[in-house]
């Protein structure tokens, strides 16, 4: 079986209010999310191979943490960092479709 890697190329904002049991939910950036008190967490994925993960700071502004992300498998992500910047940690891809990225979930979210 010779089944096409989804596109993850790209910005990508957590959906959390959209998460099911089984998986969390990203949009593009700039896609019209409702207002949210919680800060959203963040990544992007860059066609290099570099990475930037948004976490919440200790104000809730954004920070970004720089790192690495590779193809694992056809579903598979394997995402690094620089020692000291941040713990190692692999993504399962669901589904790609359209402006909707879905991680299995408790993976990294």
């Amino acid at each position: 079986m010779n089944e096409e890697a989804p596109d993850i190329v790209g910005a990508w904002l957590h959906a959390y209010e959209e998460d099911t049991d089984t998986t969390a939910v990203y949009h593009p950036e700039d896609y019209p999310f409702r207002p949210s008190r919680r800060p959203r967490r963040g990544m992007d994925f860059h066609a290099d191979g570099t990475f930037v993960e948004w976490v919440p700071g200790p104000d809730d502004r954004p920070r970004e943490v720089a790192g690495r992300w590779a193809r694992q498998e056809t579903d598979r992500i394997r995402v690094t960092f620089p020692e000291g910047q941040g713990e190692p940690f692999d993504l399962t891809v669901v589904s790609r479709e359209g402006d909707t990225l879905s991680f299995a979930r408790g993976e990294r979210q």
